[in-house]
């Protein structure tokens, strides 16, 4: 029973949502709900398809990519045209606005919001945060990169702007915990051009998109433009012991991480193997940040990671917290330090609202 309750009411309140803003729209037009039904629901089902679909090969053509960036934005407008119309709604116990009122407000916020939630999250910045690593001989400032999600909304342009962003930091290593493509639109060796201008070593491990669109292809393109690719193997930088994991299940039981390979590696076994060189602070990188509790017991230090996008929208936010051990931000896990970054990109619509297009800059001192 409990596998069919999560999709039982996640259809019902699509069903709700869809009756009560036909509903609403029928009442500032004046006129039947029957094709709001209609409308409402085809657009729903265009965007869940287009969303959802993104990695695929076939929107890559022109039409279906820009197909994709409409729908997908829409269902962020539609997400919040039906919030909106709850708090309008909700004012207008006391207030009683017409049905004109009632439209020009809703229409209003909406687009505001949602302007301001496309401008956000085309806006990266930088977030200092500072850890305390033992056995750490000399500071290292790090910057952590994850979930770019470069394909359809964002491609060379973008990628320049957070290089720029990152040198400006000057860093001595950059860690990418990811996600580097969400689509085969864009996945191309001049794409990836702008991180050959980056100042300092990068150390990349794959995420669930990259696999998505095509693992082996993603990690190719970023050797090319001198990435170094961690897959599952130990490295030492900077006075650092670097592990960088492929995406993968915390442990056998683990049914939350979207798509990583079944019966392979997992974060629990992988751990009882890591070597760690006790004079060295030991620093994992995985995408999804999951497994803490095998990390910790292995004795690593600081664990960074991505994929949650921190909920990327409000109110998905409260949702993330209860399902990610580390949703955004840092934490202290017993020995460990945890860091989870909300990450460049964003997944669906282009929107950040509650949230911020981040890049971490990390000032690693002694202990």
């Amino acid at each position: 029973m409990k596998n069919y309750l999560f999709p039982l009411l996640f259809f019902a309140t699509i069903g709700i949502a869809i009756w009560y803003m036909s509903r609403r729209t029928a009442f500032i037009f004046g006129c039947k709900p029957t094709w709001f039904y209609i409308g409402y629901t085809l657009l729903l089902v265009a965007s869940f398809v287009f969303t959802f679909g993104g990695a695929s090969a076939w929107t890559s053509n022109t039409i279906c990519h820009i197909l994709f960036c409409i729908f997908s934005t829409l269902s962020g407008v539609l997400l919040y045209l039906l919030l909106i119309m709850i708090v309008v709604d909700a004012v207008q116990l006391f207030a009683h606005f017409s049905p004109r009122v009632f439209g020009l407000l809703v229409g209003v916020f909406t687009l505001t919001l949602c302007t301001c939630g496309i401008i956000n999250a085309f806006t990266p910045r930088l977030t200092p945060v500072s850890v305390e690593l033992p056995n750490l001989q000399q500071p290292v400032r790090a910057v952590l990169l994850t979930d770019t999600h470069l394909g359809h909304f964002r491609g060379q342009r973008h990628l320049q702007k957070i290089v720029q962003k990152v040198n400006a930091a000057k860093p001595d290593i950059i860690f990418f915990t990811g996600d580097c493509f969400e689509s085969p639109y864009n996945l191309n060796l001049k794409t990836l051009e702008p991180l050959k201008q980056l100042s300092a070593p990068v150390y990349f491990v794959a995420g669930n998109h990259d696999g998505y669109v095509g693992t082996d292809s993603v990690k190719a393109l970023l050797q090319q433009v001198g990435v170094h690719v961690l897959e599952t193997e130990t490295v030492e930088d900077h006075g650092l012991q670097i592990v960088g994991l492929d995406y993968m299940r915390a442990d056998e039981h683990d049914g939350n991480s979207m798509h990583a390979p079944v019966g392979d590696a997992t974060v629990e076994s992988v751990s009882k193997e890591l070597i760690h060189k006790w004079k060295l602070p030991l620093v994992v990188l995985h995408h999804n940040p999951c497994g803490g509790q095998y990390l910790e017991k292995a004795g690593a230090d600081l664990y960074l990671a991505g994929h949650t996008h921190g909920g990327q929208l409000y109110p998905l936010i409260w949702v993330n917290d209860r399902i990610f051990q580390f949703n955004r931000g840092l934490y202290r896990f017993g020995n460990m330090q945890a860091y989870t970054s909300c990450g460049t990109g964003t997944f669906g619509p282009p929107m950040r609202i509650g949230t911020r297009s981040e890049i971490t800059v990390m000032e690693m001192k002694g202990k």
